[in-house]
């Protein structure tokens, strides 16, 4: 099935997906940080909810983040790439050292996870991601306690790295280190 992406130029990109939903990405403005913050992820997803804070807010409009709407113009997630889509003690790790590779990061609107959407949208994220920045190559870091999101990222072709630790909100975490090539 054919579906078609909008991106912010006017350029529509044909993909194919698993379902009628077609999304548009655009960069994330202020009007979708102060949505995105008030995300509640219930535990142990709580891990990926972001304080409701000004600096918050600040940090989600900065150029490398992008918001997923949904043929109404709703939010149903968003996606970042490169340092904002990075985890402190990957650093330490050295997983970031390999530069073919663009970082990514999403997020999805909390009552629509563990619905089946993730595919869809994931991978209209890798394909707007690729043809943005040119490349094949991604890389992601998921907590290992994210088992959904592990088997979605497999499902689409990522490959386990590397596992390490990182803290995260003043807690230790065990993170996944995945990387794919289109």
């Amino acid at each position: 099935m054919q579906s078609r992406i909008h991106i912010d130029s006017g350029v529509f990109i044909e993909v194919k997906t698993m379902k009628k939903e077609a999304f548009t990405f655009v960069r994330l403005r202020r009007k979708h940080a102060e949505e995105i913050v008030f995300w509640k992820y219930p535990e142990p997803y709580g891990l990926y909810n972001l304080d409701p804070t000004t600096d918050c807010i600040n940090e989600l409009i900065k150029e490398d983040y992008y918001a997923c709407l949904d043929h109404g113009g709703k939010v149903i997630g968003f996606c970042c790439v490169g340092e904002e889509a990075r985890v402190p003690g990957g650093y330490k790790e050295g997983i970031y050292r390999d530069a073919r590779y663009l970082d990514v990061g999403i997020g999805m609107k909390p009552a629509l996870t563990g619905n089946g959407l993730g595919k869809t949208f994931f991978s209209q994220v890798l394909t707007f991601l690729s043809d943005t920045y040119g490349t094949k190559r991604f890389r992601l870091v998921v907590a290992t306690f994210n088992k959904r999101a592990i088997r979605l990222y497999r499902s689409l072709g990522f490959t386990d790295e590397k596992v390490f630790y990182s803290q995260v909100k003043e807690k230790p975490a065990t993170f996944l280190c995945m990387i794919k090539e289109m």
